[in-house]
Order: structure tokens, then C-alpha cells, then sequence
């Protein structure tokens, strides 16, 4: 079983986000990845939820692998029971405001993801 933390902290560079995911079950557990990409995380208006009532997502303000190349070749990651990993990004430059962000591992067949919400004056 696969537990996600978020931490966003502003600093004078943006947004540093640190996503952690810990394996909290007793087996091991194996993170495949298609990319090199090991996480995403999107920003959101902290205002209502991700998921909008009528299913649709709410409007994204920023995605950090939006525009971005990740190498092309498959990996992995393996977490000992207790083991844990942080995937880091910086979102520069964010608008005023309070916005609700959302990180996410990458790994296929894996949903770990976790919220945190950051003001930005």
C-alpha cells in the first residue's frame, strides 16, 4: 500500500514541491515507469474541487510536464516495506492567489497522490 505526502513551500525561486511516496504495507513494491517522468504535479484555483461536480477537471493554471521532454525509456523503482522516495519540482513564476496542488506518481497501475494548497501573495 502506497502512502503520498505533499509539500508545497513558497520561496523566492516559486513554488518548491516535494512529492513523497512511502510504501506503508509489507511486501515490496515495484514503481514502473514508461518515461523518465516519476511525477506530475498540476496547480488548480483553490477554490472548488479537481473534480467538478458534472465530472469534468476544474481549470489547471499549471502542469509541470506540460511542454516538457522526458526520456523516452522504460524504469523503475523498488520500495522496501517502510521505504519511501520524493520526487522534487519547482513551479516558477505562479500567479496571486491560493491555488490547491495536486502531485501525482507516474508509475502504471499505481495511484498515489496527494494535495496541498499554497498562497502566493
Amino acid at each position: 500500500m502506497l502512502e503520498a505526502a505533499l509539500a508545497a513551500t513558497r520561496t523566492d525561486d516559486g513554488v518548491a514541491l516535494s512529492l513523497r511516496i512511502e510504501n506503508a504495507g509489507q511486501e515490496r513494491v515495484t514503481l514502473d515507469f514508461r518515461t523518465g517522468q516519476r511525477a506530475e504535479f498540476t496547480a488548480y484555483p483553490a477554490e472548488g474541487d479537481v473534480a467538478e461536480s458534472d465530472g469534468s477537471r476544474a481549470e489547471t493554471v499549471w502542469r509541470y510536464g506540460a511542454g516538457r521532454m522526458f526520456t523516452q525509456a522504460l524504469g523503475s523503482e523498488t520500495l522496501a516495506p517502510g521505504g519511501a522516495v520524493e520526487y522534487e519540482a519547482t513551479w516558477p513564476d505562479p500567479p496571486s492567489g491560493t491555488h490547491r496542488v495536486v502531485g501525482e506518481v507516474t508509475a502504471t497501475e499505481r495511484d498515489a497522490r496527494a494535495e496541498s494548497v499554497v498562497d502566493v501573495a
